[in-house]
Formats: structure tokens, C-alpha cells, sequence
């Protein structure tokens, strides 16, 4: 089965590589690591003229040595590339990395509690919350952050309009085409400052706009989660710091009417439990399933029973799910991410549970988990790991499966004179996983991106990748 699976992996690299063979140039050795077990070695190209993946009609005339020169020459005297000198080795494109930024004096102070979203080019940030130090006093930090993929760069962004002053931390922030949306949150002292309004800022002219919802309007909380189907957002659950929610609340954004279709439900975990904050909700099949999440009393929920409304009915229900047949379940947390994976599958990580002996939140562990919904079953990835189990960070996904994690609380242990034995600091490192493996043209994107000494270059020459016929989409990406 093995031998089967290896010969069908090696079938589908050579179609994809013979479909590419009139626009190979400086051909590179790429390994893929197939789930730590199969390695596949395969030649394919640095794919950077007329991307059949893309509309752009092919202006490339049959490959001469003038021709093949010219490229050569435009590359090394305006680009100044470098050459590869070794060979690309195995990796593993679902391992954590973290993801260094070439000038590290320009980034985000550490933080934790904020939000973030990624669109194709950039992984944006916003808000968080810095707690008191031995040097500095906490604060909340009302910015915006960019952190551009192919530039590796973050750029603090100036923004105008009517955007979050008070509520910047815990608020819940989603992707609506170009807009960029934020809803609740609080600020110092937590839960003294709250809204229930809906903030909208347009990413392109970075102008923020404030709107009130029409009929209903959800509660003022924080921690609360935000899905999206369609033209329809849906807002659920949260916390005022004295009354936990879980009700939902259905937002059309065309006319921004509100209606509450889903009312808080009884927890079976605890029965003085009521309302959850700061969990993780996913869409899957016209369902939303919760994951985790905290109570009132401290408690980080079981992920043995998952509560799910369906919005068809508008009822919550609960489903048991299987234990992994090795590991058993994850441990019980909140402050987590949970981001889809392969067919009818998420992935897990991060998070914290409390300790009501300690009064202190304890770090869950660095494990990466997969729920299946077909078979309601956790599986431990026991290759894989957080390179810091993190909890309170913020993490995006983008369209070609790249998960980005940013910031959140890590636990150190104090030095042998301290008073006390850990030390809860909050971080700016910035990681990056595969969900799945890029096609060729991304590929190739990033090993184009790797041969430049330095990126910049594309900033200040823009007109040099329109010369090497790059394909527009990826061109946009630089800005």
C-alpha cells in the first residue's frame, strides 16, 4: 500500500512538473516530507514566467539562447541574485518556524490579547494588552501592525475614523472582503470598558468606520467569537467580567439587521456554569461547533462533549466526541486557535487552563491536535509541537493554508533566587506552519524571494518584476 501510495505521489509530481517544462528555468531540488514518513525527491522549477496558473496571456516566445541571456543578465545585474550554492533539505511543511523579520528593530512591542486576520500578502494585527514588568507599566496599545510575507517586514499603519479607543484587548476581529472587522472587547481595568458595536475598517485606505446594528444589538462583552457565512455574521458568546453568554446573535452586514437566534444553554460540566469566553467556533455543515472556552468560575471547558447549534433549527444540542485510541483528549483550555485543515478536519493548538489551588492559568503543553467531524475523534500529531506552547496569542490562517501565530504569554521559570517559581512573560515572536503543500508557482515564489540578498529591492525598483514577466499576483503582494 506504501509502495502504491509513493508511486501515485510520484505520478501526480511528474504531470505537474511536465505541465510546467516550457517554464523551467535554473531548475532546484525541492524534498517534501509526506507525514514524517514518505520523502519524496522531485525536480521543479523556478516558475516565475508566464504562470499557466494564472489568466495572463502568454507573451513568451519559444525559449532562445539570446532570450534565455537576456533573462540571465536582467536578473543578475538588476536583481543581483544569489546563487544556491547547496542543495534545499528535507523539511517539514506542517512543523512550526518561527519566522525572523529582516529589520528586527522595526516590530510590535510584546503583547498579548490581541487579534489578527491574513489576507494574501500580509498578516494584520490589532490591539493587545502588556502587563507590568520590572521596567515598564501595562498598557494597551491602540495600533495597527502589518507584517508583509514576502518582504518580511512589519509596518506600524496609520489609520483615521471613528475606530476602538477603550476596547483592545479580548475583542473578536474577522476578514469581509477588504474590511477588516472588529467587534467588543475591553480595556483597563478589565471589563470596565465594553462595547457591542461593530467597527469596520477599510484596509486599503485604512479609514475606520463605527456602526450601530438595527433592530437588536448583541451585548456588551469580550471574548466573544465572530463567524461568517455569506453576508451573514454571526456573534456569539462572551463576558461583561460578572455574566457569561452564549447566546448568538445573527448580523446581516448588507443591512446591518440584527436578530438573536440562539439563547445561552445549560453547561453539563458544571451546572452553576452558564455562558462561555474567549473559546473557538467553526462552521461545518450550516453547524457551529464550540471548542473549550472559560466559565465564570475560572474553568477551561472539556473538549469531551462539544456544544453545537444549528442554524437550521436554531437549537443548541451537545455531541460527544471520541478520544484519541493513544493519547486520549486534549486537555481542556481556552485562549486557543482552532483553524480548518485537511477535508472535514481542524487543527489545534495553544491555550491555557486554570488553576483554582494556584489562582494562575497553566500553559496546556505544546501539542498539535486534529478533530475529524465525520468520526467526532481528537488524533495527537505526535511529531509535531509548538516550538513555545503559547496561550493568549493571535493567530490567522491565509487562502494558501498558512497558519501565522504572533505574540501571546509563555511561561518561564525564574531564577534560583526569585520569590516565586514561573514568571508569565509576553512575547512578539512571530511563527509560521503549512497546512498543506503549495503548488509549484508559490514554491518557486518563495525560492525567488530566498535568492534576493535584499528584498527591499523590490520596493524600490518595482519595475524590475514586470521585466521578468512575474505574474501580477504575485506583484501585489509587495507593497
Amino acid at each position: 500500500m506504501l509502495e502504491l501510495t509513493t508511486l501515485m505521489i510520484f505520478t501526480w509530481l511528474t504531470l505537474r512538473v511536465r505541465y510546467f517544462h516550457n517554464y523551467f528555468k535554473d531548475f532546484v531540488l525541492f524534498d517534501i516530507d509526506i507525514n514524517n514518513n514518505v520523502v519524496i525527491r522531485w525536480i521543479c522549477s523556478f516558475v516565475m514566467t508566464n504562470d499557466p496558473t494564472t489568466n495572463q496571456k502568454s507573451t513568451r516566445q519559444p525559449s532562445t539562447a539570446s532570450a534565455m541571456d537576456h533573462f540571465i543578465n536582467i536578473v543578475q545585474s538588476k536583481f543581483n541574485l544569489c546563487s544556491t550554492n547547496h542543495p534545499v533539505q528535507a523539511t517539514n511543511l506542517m512543523q512550526f518556524s518561527e519566522n525572523v523579520p529582516i529589520d528586527s528593530s522595526e516590530k510590535p512591542h510584546p503583547r498579548s490579547g490581541h487579534r489578527a486576520i491574513a489576507t494574501e500578502s500580509d498578516l494584520w494585527i490589532w490591539g493587545g494588552y502588556y502587563s507590568t514588568s520590572d521596567n515598564e507599566e501595562e498598557r494597551m496599545f491602540q495600533e495597527l501592525w502589518r507584517y508583509n510575507f514576502a518582504l518580511r517586514q512589519w509596518t506600524l499603519e496609520e489609520t483615521t475614523g471613528d475606530g476602538p479607543v477603550l476596547t483592545l484587548a479580548s475583542h473578536s476581529m474577522c476578514l469581509f472582503r477588504n474590511f477588516l472587522l472588529v467587534f467588543g472587547g475591553t480595556g483597563l481595568p478589565f471589563g470596565h470598558h465594553l462595547s457591542n458595536d461593530l467597527y469596520v475598517l477599510d484596509l486599503k485606505r485604512r479609514h475606520w468606520k463605527r456602526y450601530h446594528t438595527h433592530d437588536q444589538q448583541p451585548q456588551q462583552v469580550y471574548g466573544a467569537s465572530m463567524i461568517l457565512n455569506d453576508d451573514h455574521l454571526y456573534i456569539l458568546c462572551g463576558t461583561n467580567s460578572m455574566l457569561y453568554n452564549s447566546d448568538i446573535y445573527d448580523i446581516h452586514l448588507p443591512t446591518l439587521k440584527c436578530q438573536q437566534i440562539g439563547n445561552t444553554f445549560d453547561e453539563i460540566e458544571d451546572s452553576s456554569e452558564t455562558g462561555r469566553y474567549r473559546q473557538e467556533a467553526y462552521l461545518h455543515e450550516n453547524k457551529i461547533f464550540l471548542f473549550g472556552g472559560g466559565g465564570v468560575s475560572g474553568i477551561s471547558f472539556s473538549l469531551k462533549h462539544l456544544p453545537v447549534f444549528d442554524l437550521t433549527t436554531q437549537t443548541w444540542s451537545y455531541v460527544h466526541t471520541n478520544p484519541d485510541p493513544i493519547y486520549n483528549f486534549p486537555t481542556a483550555r481556552k485562549f486557543h486557535s482552532i483553524f480548518p485543515f485537511h477535508n472535514n478536519q481542524v487543527i489545534m493548538f495553544g491555550g491555557a487552563h486554570f488553576n483554582r489551588f494556584t489562582n494562575r492559568h497553566i500553559v496546556v503543553n505544546d501539542r498539535i491536535w486534529i478533530f475529524s467531524f465525520e468520526k467526532l475523534e481528537w488524533s495527537l500529531l505526535p511529531s509535531l509541537k509548538m516550538p513555545r506552547p503559547t496561550y493568549f496569542h493571535a493567530a490567522a490562517i491565509n487562502e494558501r493554508g498558512e497558519i501565522w501565530i504572533h505574540g501571546g504569554v509563555v511561561v518561564e521559570p525564574r531564577s534560583a533566587d526569585a520569590n516565586i517559581s514561573r514568571n508569565d512573560i509576553r512575547i512578539t515572536t512571530l511563527y509560521t506552519m503549512n497546512t498543506r503543500v503549495l503548488n509549484l508557482s508559490e514554491l518557486a515564489w518563495n525560492y525567488f524571494l530566498n535568492s534576493l540578498p535584499d528584498r527591499t529591492c523590490l520596493i524600490r525598483q518595482p519595475k524590475l518584476m514586470t521585466e521578468l514577466n512575474i505574474p501580477p499576483r504575485f506583484i501585489e503582494r509587495i507593497h
